[in-house]
């Protein structure tokens, strides 16, 4: 193989793997109400969590999430990510039908998680931030995927904050 023919099956192969990953993210469906519903029968619950994070700042850190979709993000990954390397992952994400991720990683430049909070406060925090997000209609980029329509957003969320249920059980 000559060095033409390389660089044109690498680039036939990009294409077709970016096409694929376009196609299998077109097929997410987010099911918002499903996930609110969830999160409503948390409430009035003792819950604990099989993570690093308990069941409050698990909770503080989705809304944090959450909020950053419509107030903004302190702080973004450079240009080039946001523009490459997010919206791939975010693509990615959907194609596969489910975040993976690091459960106590914090969002750049948010304030520090408060151990204290109740769960239960912290659980109304999320379901109040959800409310106001479903409302907004102009929204800012994420910190590491970029500019956001509501759709991909509301996918985005959705993906996260399933990921993160997965360590909350009741007591």
């Amino acid at each position: 193989m000559n060095r033409r023919q390389f660089f044109i099956a690498g680039a036939g192969i990009t294409l077709a793997a970016a096409a694929g990953l376009e196609l299998g993210s077109r097929g997410f469906a987010a099911h918002w109400d499903s996930l609110i519903a969830q999160l409503k029968s948390l409430q009035h619950q003792e819950l604990t969590s099989s993570g690093n994070w308990n069941p409050s700042q698990i909770f503080q850190h989705l809304t944090q999430s959450v909020q950053g979709s419509f107030v903004g993000y302190p702080e973004h990954k450079a240009a080039w990510f946001t523009h490459s390397v997010g919206p791939v992952a975010l693509k990615a994400f959907k194609a596969a039908g489910a975040m993976h991720h690091p459960l106590d990683e914090v969002i750049p430049g948010m304030p520090q998680l408060d151990a204290t909070l109740p769960a239960q406060q912290a659980l109304q925090h999320l379901l109040q931030a959800l409310e106001q997000f479903s409302q907004s209609s102009n929204l800012r980029p994420h910190f590491a995927y970029g500019v956001l329509d509501h759709q991909d957003y509301q996918a985005a969320h959705v993906m996260h904050i399933r990921q993160h249920l997965q360590q909350i059980q009741s007591a």
